[in-house]
């Protein structure tokens, strides 16, 4: 009798330790679905700068003491939506003052709005005064005080512009949901094998190209959205800073912070130039189906000619 008691019991044990074991198995696999891609500083400053927008009177870049005599004009052209006017006023404003930093980081602003990043990191790199280059200015520092608020954002932009561009992405504020996002959430969370790379031909993956890939991801992401958030200490009403924080914040799996942000903007982005692609990722972060499926599609195909990106494609 007593030993068929301490059979029952071990048995017991043993389904309750089986079962212990399958529920932390689960919560792991539950937690890695979702992961967070960034430093949990960044978590936090994420959240009170969400607070802080809410709060905050709108700030626009023409209102700084240091704008240009053009910004009002570029300003005027890009809620017109008309991103090259905006280029060719910046440019004419720098040609008319080459010495004014305020006059390149507009010139920047106005290259990101047509979609060529790299040109706008060029820009930000021949500042000499404020210290204004593109990993200073996108990382988590005092460089938004140093240089301000304006150059601050348009650096995270520009950078994570080319980041996007370089994995496949189009147009000056690409899908919420890029092919490159997809992958690493896919590849993070343990799952996927299809992995590619473009170059002279396409091919697939190694384990340390995969785990190089997510490092960059990760990496660029944590910059960049630092640099939104530099921005949004120094100016907290900054709508475009704002806008970047919040998509950032979905790439890097912050989603409660994200949906906070963009439930704040809403209000203050009609009328702009990026209010259908505002609309278009709200939609995408309520139901990300149709973005995930568009991620999902082959990459077109090019020239073996052309110079390709080596850098993560898709994911399948």
């Amino acid at each position: 009798m007593i030993w068929l008691l301490l059979a029952l019991l071990l048995l017991a044990a043993s389904a309750a330790t089986i079962a212990f074991v399958h529920r932390a198995r689960r919560r792991r696999r539950a937690a890695g679905a979702r992961p967070v891609l960034v430093p949990e500083d960044l978590a936090a400053r994420l959240a009170a700068a969400a607070r802080a927008f809410a709060a905050a009177a709108p700030w626009q870049p023409s209102s700084a003491s240091d704008a240009p005599a053009a910004a009002a004009a570029i300003e005027a052209a890009l809620i017109a939506r008309e991103p090259r006017r905006a280029l060719e006023a910046a440019e004419s404003a720098l040609a008319a003052a080459p010495g004014d930093p305020a006059a390149r980081i507009w010139l920047a602003w106005a290259l990101c709005a047509n979609g060529q990043p790299a040109g706008a990191l060029d820009q930000l790199g021949q500042l000499q005064r404020g210290g204004v280059t593109e990993t200073a200015a996108v990382a988590p520092s005092a460089s938004a005080a140093a240089a301000g608020p304006l150059a601050a954002y348009v650096a995270a932009r520009a950078a994570h512009l080319r980041f996007e561009h370089g994995a496949g992405a189009t147009g000056a504020v690409p899908p919420l949901v890029t092919t490159a996002d997809l992958a690493i959430v896919t590849l993070a969370s343990g799952r996927g094998s299809a992995t590619w790379l473009t170059g002279a031909t396409d091919v697939q993956l190694s384990a340390d190209q995969v785990r190089a890939a997510i490092a960059e991801h990760r990496g660029i992401t944590a910059r960049c959205l630092a640099g939104a958030l530099d921005a949004l200490d120094a100016a907290p009403g900054f709508t475009d800073a704002a806008y970047l924080a919040a998509r950032l914040a979905v790439k890097a799996g912050l989603l409660p912070a994200a949906r906070a942000l963009f439930d704040a903007l809403a209000p203050r982005i009609a009328g702009r130039p990026d209010a259908d692609a505002f609309e278009r990722d709200r939609r995408d972060l309520e139901d990300p189906s149709g973005a995930v499926a568009a991620a999902k599609l082959p990459p077109p195909p090019t020239s073996d000619k052309a110079k390709r990106s080596r850098s993560l494609r898709v994911l399948s």
